[in-house]
């Protein structure tokens, strides 16, 4: 990705604690997106938090589980509030 392409878009990345999840993260970051962040494991979530703000964007934790649908409706209310209307509502990476 080329650097600062993506800036001032939002970016919801589910599986974001490890694996394709947080490499996505960090390619998203360097390209300037602001991150939603999500995955059920908050230890490594922040891990991967911690790693995307030495980007210099803004990177939020969300804890949830994607496949409990009452997760994913507060998931959705609560990034909204933060960032407004996300730029990429239908991707995902998960393991």
């Amino acid at each position: 990705m080329t650097a600062k392409k993506l800036e001032g878009k939002i970016a919801v990345v589910t599986g974001a604690s490890k694996g394709l999840g947080k490499q996505m993260a960090l390619a998203l970051a360097e390209a300037g997106a602001k991150l939603a962040l999500v995955s059920r494991n908050l230890e490594q979530l922040t891990q991967t938090a911690l790693a995307v703000r030495k980007h210099g964007t803004d990177a939020e934790v969300y804890q949830a589980d994607v496949t409990d649908e009452e997760q994913v409706r507060r998931l959705e209310h609560a990034v909204v509030q933060k960032f407004g209307k996300t730029s990429n509502p239908h991707q995902q990476c998960r393991h």
